[in-house]
């Protein structure tokens, strides 16, 4: 492995970290929704919670960032490890 490659790697390593932080407001929507939908049993810890229209848009929200944060980050592993193996 040359220094160019290292320093791609280390590149690739910041931006794992940045897609981990802005994929971190989707996955708490999602777990929040997931609270809302499947374990409150009617009494959620905030009203807000209670309706079903908010708990949807938090699935749809939370989801979607979650979705693109994954794949980003497959991404950046599979070119992490390319550079590796090279």
């Amino acid at each position: 492995m040359n220094d160019q490659n290292t320093a791609e790697i280390k590149a690739l390593e910041k931006e794992m970290i940045k897609v981990s932080i802005l994929e971190m407001p989707g996955t708490i929507l999602l777990g929040l929704a997931m609270y809302a939908k499947f374990a409150a049993n009617g009494q959620p810890f905030h009203p807000i919670l209670a309706d079903e229209s908010v708990v949807l848009g938090m699935f749809v929200a939370g989801g979607s960032i979650a979705l693109w944060g994954g794949l980003r980050f497959m991404m950046i592993a599979k070119r992490r490890k390319a550079l590796e193996n090279a």
